[in-house]
């Protein structure tokens, strides 16, 4: 019994973590009558799900798979294309290369809606003023389903451009050379031998995307609001925010979203679990770069382009809307017009309380997830990967399971769940636990990854001589781990910094992030202090991570 009393005190966390909200969640869909403290019990229905399947709420389930299948391909197509001409080529430039692929990470998903909403926007967007100044008719409408789209693929390249850098860089250039050398054409190569060798790496990463554009909040809120583009989870958020509001079929949708990303995920261990894709060996290879000859600097642009676009332009158009004295512009030479700009709206904004609570609430709860959380996610990655404590596997599927729950659910499912909790419910305890759950995977893998890499010998020995187990850990095991460990609780920050998702239905007045302080401004319809403090955020984020990454050698962010 004593042994399994780690066990059971690591099931209880995971299910008031995981397994209780969305048990609350999914029992929510199937009566009449929210599960709130002291309401009386519902009634079994299938009317919301019949209700999510209606005229309007079909159109929004048609709308984010198209967002997701088109904002996948636009993201693979980007990523990869970056992760092979940095790991496979012999581009110009190759470390920029690289730092191009990760460097739209600092950029929220929020920030990039907001942002590319100033620059492509069908009246007043600064790319179209710039069109019709040179004659051309300003065709851009980023309020669009390919707007949604774009954006979308353009924030998510780099997750594909992670997954796939490392395959391309194991990659056996014996197989590639064996086709050219029987004559086959370099086209011919990529698609046929190269890309198929890596196929289980594209093939998660496509997932990861696809998953991710669906369940993504932000983008289309933002760009499909003024068109009225609904997808699932702008559905659930107009569902619980209107009046009156009908929680229990935005749980309903919530469970829908939640069936076509779990089935995604399941599909895809299937087809990797079904197919061998080894190309590393015992025998040793040294990577030979493709000579791209007259191509080396086209692809050197390629990278120089998706920067531009997807970091320069925004913050371009962020400094435009925090620092004009008037938010309408007449032309191309009223952007740069030296009378035209003034720093009221920036003073204004950071003196104003919005700021400093949302971003003081934010570091409060980003610190609190790393903390609570990486302690949590080392406990639980000990048990996994150092005893042989019964329940392990069991452990690992429950701690993969927020992977495939999209982080609006996760939200919503802490809503009803823990409603009951009334010393928690409703402070930045209820956010911090709500994050720690939404980057469960993530957390746990970091902790697993450093935990992996250390041998058990060391701590064999030290069991031999004598020493505890406590002792063991905390002299040998926590030493030779600690950069890791540090590692994984920065990325938690980070993420839990960047995410906006998980806090729409837990926070308060006085628990407002910075991000849900720049999505009220938003939808206030004040663009000015929006763009400041947007472009705060982007600051903070920036320092945050070069700070990470200089110091402690963080691993690059793999959230949402």
């Amino acid at each position: 019994m004593t042994r399994r009393i780690p066990l059971l005190i690591l099931l209880a966390i995971l299910t008031f973590l995981v397994i209780l909200p969305m048990g609350t969640l999914l029992y929510a869909t199937v009566v009449d009558e929210p599960p709130r403290p002291g309401a009386p019990a519902g009634t079994f229905t299938w009317e919301n799900y019949r209700a999510v399947l209606a005229g309007a709420n079909r159109s929004a389930l048609y709308n984010t798979l198209t967002i997701g299948i088109g904002a996948t391909c636009l993201a693979m197509f980007i990523g990869t294309g970056l992760a092979w001409i940095a790991a496979r080529t012999n581009v110009p430039g190759k470390a920029f290369v690289q730092m191009a692929g990760v460097m739209p990470l600092f950029v929220s998903t929020l920030i990039g809606a907001l942002s590319w909403s100033l620059l492509a926007s069908p009246q007043q967007g600064y790319l179209n003023i710039l069109l019709r100044d040179i004659g051309l008719p300003g065709f851009l409408n980023i309020y669009s389903l390919p707007g949604i789209i774009f954006v979308s693929g353009l924030y998510y390249a780099p997750y594909a451009f992670m997954l796939s850098y490392s395959a391309f860089t194991l990659l056996n250039p014996e197989l590639e050379e064996a086709a050219y050398v029987h004559g086959g054409r370099f086209r011919n190569v990529l698609g046929g031998i190269t890309f198929k060798l890596v196929a289980p790496s594209l093939l998660g990463a496509a997932t990861l995307i696809l998953v991710f554009s669906m369940e993504n909040f932000p983008i289309p809120q933002i760009l499909g609001t003024p068109e009225n583009i609904q997808t699932l989870p702008s559905q659930i958020y107009r569902l619980m925010a209107t009046a009156p509001s009908l929680p229990n079929q935005a749980s309903a949708t919530g469970a829908v979203l939640l069936l076509i990303t779990a089935v995604m995920v399941f599909l895809q261990r299937r087809v990797l679990a079904a197919r061998q894709y080894v190309t590393v060996t015992g025998k040793g290879f040294k990577p030979n770069p493709q000579d791209l000859g007259r191509w080396r600097w086209p692809a050197f642009a390629f990278a120089l382009a998706y920067v531009v676009v997807a970091i320069v332009l925004p913050i371009f158009a962020l400094v435009q809307g925090a620092f004009r004295s008037n938010p309408y512009t007449a032309d191309v030479a009223a952007m740069f017009s030296p009378e035209n700009f003034a720093t009221d709206t920036m003073r204004e904004v950071l003196g104003s309380e919005a700021l400093q609570t949302g971003l003081r609430n934010s570091i409060m709860v980003g610190a609190g997830a790393a903390v609570v959380g990486g302690l949590f996610y080392l406990m639980l990655g000990y048990y996994v990967h150092r005893t042989k404590g019964i329940g392990r596997q069991t452990l690992t599927y429950i701690a993969m399971w927020p992977a495939a729950i999209p982080a609006l659910i996760i939200g919503l499912g802490f809503l009803w769940g823990w409603s009951d909790f009334h010393f928690i419910y409703g402070t930045l305890a209820i956010l911090i636990l709500a994050y720690v759950a939404n980057l469960l995977p993530q957390g746990f893998q970091g902790m697993s990854s450093s935990l992996i890499q250390v041998h058990r010998d060391l701590e064999e020995s030290a069991e031999v001589c004598g020493a505890s187990r406590v002792r063991t850990v905390r002299e040998i095991l926590l030493p030779l781990i600690r950069t890791g460990v540090v590692s994984t609780m920065l990325l938690i920050f980070i993420l839990s910094m960047r995410e906006i998702s998980v806090a729409m239905f837990l926070f308060t007045s006085d628990t407002q992030l910075l991000s849900i302080s720049i999505y009220n401004s938003w939808e206030g319809g004040r663009l000015p202090p929006v763009a400041a403090m947007s472009l705060v955020y982007v600051v903070f984020l920036l320092v945050l991570t070069f700070v990470a990454r200089r110091w402690f050698g963080m691993r690059d962010p793999g959230g949402r």
